[in-house]
């Protein structure tokens, strides 16, 4: 088949089922298509689920494990034994005094899970707890100096990882990827807690 030809009908077979897409749109979805092609029979072991949800599910779930383990790795030489820590770390330290409910939530933990956390952080003298101000019954979080210091170590540390995990990836196709899930992750991360307390079939039903 002549390349322009084929190039038509690739273009109005996306057209079809999605209207509204621009010349851009079809380019950078052209391109992930046939790469995903070329390397089906090398992703996610070999064993591909049967519908592209499936997939992208299983790819981030599995990058995420390999993710983690690495970090793990790496927050080793800062003298943490998890990745939750310093996620709690990060989050206390990029806030004005959080509240623990706050910090545990906006990490996907579990409450009681969440406060075994930050009681091994006090313990290690990472975080310290203050009264609240407008509300004597709640407590506020704050990073100590050891613990400051450690944030400071672990972003170096978790900085070096992270480029060298994503480096066979162009900054051009990171922004894209980011921007793709970007709001998947801030619809979810927004109502977990909310759906939570539901069936599936209640959630499948919204």
């Amino acid at each position: 088949m002549n390349k322009t030809a084929e190039l038509v009908i690739a273009w109005a077979e996306y057209e079809t089922t999605h209207s509204n897409a621009g010349i851009d749109d079809f380019c950078h979805a052209y391109i992930i298509n046939k790469r995903a092609k070329e390397k089906s029979k090398m992703l996610l072991g070999g064993n591909l689920p049967p519908d592209s949800y499936s997939v992208m599910a299983k790819m981030i779930g599995r990058l995420s494990k390999l993710h983690n383990t690495y970090a793990v790795i790496a927050l080793k030489e800062c003298g943490l034994n998890n990745l939750d820590e310093f996620l709690y770390l990060n989050s206390i330290g990029n806030a004005e005094a959080p509240k623990k409910t706050t910090v545990i939530y906006a990490n996907f933990n579990e409450l009681s899970s969440g406060l075994l956390i930050l009681g091994r952080m006090m313990k290690k003298g990472l975080i310290v707890e203050a009264t609240d101000k407008e509300d004597k019954r709640s407590k506020r979080l704050k990073l100590t100096k050891k613990g400051n210091n450690l944030l400071t170590l672990c972003y170096e540390k978790m900085g070096v990882l992270n480029e060298w995990f994503f480096k066979s990836i162009s900054k051009e196709d990171i922004d894209l990827c980011v921007h793709l899930l970007s709001g998947v992750e801030t619809n979810f991360s927004s109502k977990w807690v909310e759906d939570k307390a539901k069936t599936f079939g209640m959630l499948n039903e919204e």
